[in-house]
């Protein structure tokens, strides 16, 4: 067998083996967003001077914690430090209603 040959079934065999490995969701998954991201609605707010993670998501009809939705939204915004927000800058914010 030819090398490209060889590559290509290697990685046809590899990407069998990882669908097998994640059962018929992995399959949905490359169709449908995840099941854990269908469970949230989602918004953006701007940062607006003065404001923090807190006086933020305070604001949303949420049914859960206000810590776990601030958890989220420093995780899925890359926020390492929450006291030093940017005003301007656009978040995006999940939560359960």
């Amino acid at each position: 067998m030819k090398t490209s040959k060889k590559i290509a079934a290697v990685v046809l065999v590899a990407s069998g083996m990882i669908l097998l490995s994640n059962g018929l969701d992995g399959l949905a998954g490359a169709v449908t967003a995840p099941k854990a991201a269908q469970k949230y609605e989602a918004v953006t707010r701007t940062v607006m001077p003065g404001q923090n993670l807190w006086s933020i998501c305070s604001k949303l009809n949420s049914s859960e914690d206000i810590r776990a939705i601030i958890d989220r939204c420093r995780a899925d915004n890359n926020i390492a430090d929450p006291g030093a927000l940017q005003p301007g800058k656009v978040l995006l914010i999940r939560y359960k209603r």
